[in-house]
């Protein structure tokens, strides 16, 4: 799948259709590529502006992380296309006999286990702003501090997104060792997003009102 190669009418029909992929976790995904589009129009709104020139270098450094996020964004997009495809078609597999059904159940834990770690990847990618985004709401233009707020609630969606997207595929391991690892994990990033995430959102909501 080429996420980039689409133009926003034909994805939001292509996520619209019946068809497995792009689904929930490349929505996801999107939405964090977009919070990082945001997150750089406060930068560019914000670089050369003599108000702000005492911060003007750690904006600059901010866009160029966020131009690498969109990047890695549209990347894992596609990256959860690619691992969650196999895995819809496995699971209308039926085996004829023991060996096969041993080798499907192998097959399955792979799959499964590489359509969990694709949403992983994506939270934490998403999580790995927040800290640029709340400087932005500080520290950037007031005239794009409302797209400071945007930008958070969308990385925060992308990262609620992306949580369902590894239970919905560690439910169904055999190795609960591994699932409950990669749960606690993306549990853990959850937390610590939404937390934070809120407290930035409210603050600029305070900020506007």
């Amino acid at each position: 799948m080429n996420t980039a190669g689409y133009n926003i009418e034909e994805y939001i029909k292509e996520l619209a259709s019946k068809t497995p992929v792009p689904g929930g976790g490349g929505a996801s995904a999107v939405a964090g590529a977009l919070s990082a589009a945001l997150s750089s129009m406060v930068c560019n709104l914000t670089i050369g502006k003599k108000s702000f020139a005492a911060v003007e270098e750690d904006i600059k450094n901010i866009l160029s992380d966020m131009n690498k996020h969109m990047e890695r964004f549209i990347k894992l997009s596609d990256k959860d296309a690619e691992v969650f495809y196999p895995l819809s078609q496995a699971y209308s597999f039926k085996p004829q006999n023991e060996e096969e059904k041993s080798l499907h159940e192998a097959n399955m834990e792979k799959l499964l286990f590489d359509a969990a770690i694709v949403p992983l990847d994506i939270m934490k990618e998403a999580n790995s702003m927040l800290n640029s985004i709340d400087f932005l709401a500080k520290k950037g233009s007031k005239l794009a501090i409302s797209d400071a707020g945007v930008a958070v609630g969308l990385l925060r969606s992308a990262v609620c997104g992306a949580m369902m997207n590894v239970v919905i595929n560690i439910k169904y391991m055999k190795d609960r060792d591994i699932a409950q690892r990669l749960l606690d994990e993306a549990s853990e990033i959850l937390e610590d997003t939404m937390n934070k995430s809120d407290i930035i959102y409210r603050e600029v909501l305070e900020v506007l009102l």
